[in-house]
């Protein structure tokens, strides 16, 4: 997946989400998978007002990418918010930076060293909470604390 910095004093709209985000992850799968491309990469966004946008969506129809279904607010279901944040966090915790780009680039380097065990743990635990989820009939919070 692509990692965009987002250059200062810029917003993620839909459309820098969709030509700097969406088109650098078709480009890499692409480049991946030559045989089979997008087919069966499905994506998972949470509701930021960007992913949700007509331009994102559209484009998304157009290159025949699945999103996964996500609940309105559902921090226990996002990877990002219940590991990968808390993963950063930890690491920058104490942490001071005179530039931005200095932030930029422990971010950089703190994403590169986690490990693809990493990443499968994480991705085993968020099916643990999907699970969970669909046995409590939505109501997940409570499972979780």
């Amino acid at each position: 997946m692509a990692r965009v910095p987002v250059p200062e004093y810029t917003s993620v709209t839909g459309t820098f989400y969709k030509n700097n985000v969406l088109s650098e992850d078709v480009r890499h799968y692409t480049a991946k998978r030559p045989r089979t491309g997008l087919r069966g990469v499905k994506l998972l966004h949470n509701n930021a007002p960007a992913h949700r946008s007509a331009v994102v969506t559209e484009y998304l129809q157009k290159n025949n990418i699945e999103t996964l279904p996500h609940p309105p607010y559902s921090p226990d279901l996002s990877p990002c918010d219940f590991w990968l944040n808390p993963h950063i966090k930890g690491y920058l915790r104490g942490r001071r930076f005179e530039t931005r780009s200095a932030v930029g680039s422990a971010l950089y380097q703190c994403t590169n060293s986690i490990s693809k065990e990493m990443f499968q743990k994480a991705f085993c635990d968020w099916l643990i909470r999907l699970e969970k989820c669909v046995k409590m009939g939505g109501e997940y919070f409570e499972g979780f604390h």
